[in-house]
Parts: structure tokens; sequence; C-alpha cells
């Protein structure tokens, strides 16, 4: 079996070698004809990533807001649970510290569970903007005679005309100006 497994071996290295001496055999590669995209630009500057941007950032204030909410009223509650402490029986105390150790955690579950929620809402968001993205980028290249794009944060230099950034933003544009974020378990509004 291993002398088997080194006659493949060496018949592959043979082909190998054979195929790189002799460029009939070799298969040969189109050359590569590049395009860049500056991937942050286009999140930045689309109408879509712009509209996402801000739907996300309005929601960050209102949950921001709902935090300070929850923590003001518990920090009320818990600053009367302080003051009843000295006139109320030790188990009526105990039973209404329980009682407050519950909302606490109810709170902080309401707070996670709501960031879980924007979490998901933005992938799906960026999950459409990249279903449409990806045709256009191929739109692009094949306009452009491309065999490959790469990300404009990859690449260190290159010469001028190669970033089709500016084209891909107007197509994007011009095909998903908006998308209505919406949040797990929110009805989609119109």
């Amino acid at each position: 079996m291993m002398k088997k497994q080194i006659y493949t071996l060496f018949a592959a290295l043979a082909f190998v070698s054979a195929a790189f001496s002799n460029p009939g055999l070799a298969q040969q590669a189109p050359p590569a004809v590049i395009v860049v995209v500056d991937f942050n630009r286009v999140t930045n500057e689309s109408a879509v990533g712009r509209d996402v941007s801000a739907q996300m950032e309005t929601n960050r204030i209102d949950l921001e807001a709902r935090a300070l909410d929850l923590n003001d009223q518990l920090n009320r509650e818990q600053e009367e649970l302080n003051r009843q402490r000295s006139v109320i029986a030790p188990e009526a105390f105990e039973e209404r510290v329980r009682a407050f150790t519950q909302k606490q955690q109810v709170a902080r579950q309401e707070i996670q569970e709501k960031t879980q929620q924007r979490q998901v809402a933005l992938q799906q968001a960026q999950l459409e903007i990249q279903r449409v993205l990806r045709p256009i980028v191929k739109d692009v290249m094949e306009k452009h005679g491309a065999t490959l794009v790469l990300d404009k944060n990859i690449v260190q230099h290159h010469i001028a005309g190669l970033d089709v950034t500016t084209e891909v933003v107007e197509q994007l544009d011009a095909n998903l100006p908006s998308f209505k974020v919406t949040l797990p378990g929110q009805q989609p509004q119109n």
C-alpha cells in the first residue's frame, strides 16, 4: 500500500515537472485585469449606506434612552427600598429586595435582547446591500474588462484609472437608494 502511494506521488511530480518544462502541456492563465473598489467608501457614501447608518444611529439613541430610563427607574426604586429598610419587617424587606433584583434582571435582559435585535437587523441590512452590490460589481468589472476586483483597503498603491468606486456607488444608488431596517419582532413599515 505504501509503495503504491509513493509511486502515485512520483507520477504526479513527474507530470507537474513535464507540464512546466513543456509550455504546450501547461494551461495558461489569462492575464489579470484588475479594478479597485473602496468598499468602505461604498458603505459610507452610497444613499443606502447613509440611510441604514442613520436608521441604526436613531435606534442606538432610542436604545440608550431606554437604558437610561430603566436605570433611573431602578435607582429611584433602590433609594426607596433603602429608606424602607429600617421601617418594615425583615421578611417583607427581603421579599422587596428579591422583587427588585428580579426587576434589575428583566431590565438587563430587555437591553441585551434589544442590542442583539439591533445587531441582527444590521446584519440583514448588510446582506441585502451585498445581494444588490454583487451584480453591480460584476457589471462594472465586465464593462472594464476586469478579471479581478480588489478592495482598496488591501491595495497599497495603484495607478489612476483602476479605482471604479464612484461607478459602483452610482449604480448602487440607482438600484437600492434606501432600505428599511426592521428589528426582529417589529412589523415592517411602509
